[in-house]
């Protein structure tokens, strides 16, 4: 009997074990949730600047497209390698180019002289080689990727060129999708003089 009576002693009621069981449940169930939040929340913004990174490498989208049945003017100078149209081009449109004017290859030398087909010699020191120095050329440039120098911040364009020679005349189709660019078939250009004056248009878009 003692031994009963004093395990008998100050009993703890049931109801008191279920009461410290479903507290600790709530304090364990609250920690899961805040912890479940927390992942939850880390993944959710990981997402959001892994998106937001991986739109710089997406390609430009064309915002000036050329136009059918719009005949485009363009003064092309001597002394820049490069000139921008403004333009986007699609792979596989024809247009058709025209040129005129002239430029001294070497300012002071009349020797030096040409036109939109270039001065009958052929150097090391120009895009395309196989035809003529200074003569009227064209590009397109496509950007492939947007990227940031981790060192720098700057920022560094992955891009595809195509060159094509114009000439006077000539029907060129496209090679790939981008920004058309008319130049100068001479990579040293500081020393020339002149300037071709160039007419071109949509003859035939993409299929």
């Amino acid at each position: 009997m003692r031994g009963f009576m004093r395990e008998s002693v100050n009993p703890e009621p049931p109801f008191q074990n279920n009461t410290v069981f479903a507290l600790r449940f709530k304090r364990n169930l609250s920690f899961h949730r805040i912890l479940f939040f927390l992942i939850t929340g880390v993944f959710s913004l990981s997402l959001i600047s892994g998106g937001q990174e991986q739109s710089k490498n997406l390609p430009e989208q064309p915002k000036n497209p050329i136009k059918p049945q719009k005949v485009y003017r363009m003064t092309v100078l001597g002394k820049k390698t490069w000139t921008e149209t403004g333009l986007d081009v699609s792979k596989g449109q024809i247009i058709h180019f025209e040129a005129e004017g002239g430029m001294s290859l070497q300012m002071g030398n009349p020797i030096a002289y040409c036109g939109p087909e270039g001065y009958s010699m052929k150097t090391v020191q120009q895009p395309v080689e196989d035809k003529n120095i200074g003569a009227l050329i064209g590009k397109v440039v496509k950007l492939l990727s947007i990227e940031e120098d981790e060192e720098t911040g700057e920022e560094i364009r992955n891009e595809k060129t195509e060159l094509f020679y114009i000439g006077p005349e000539n029907e060129v189709r496209m090679p790939l999708s981008g920004k058309l660019h008319l130049g100068i078939n001479e990579d040293v250009t500081e020393d020339n003089d002149g300037e071709y004056r160039v007419k071109f248009y949509l003859e035939k878009d993409a299929r």
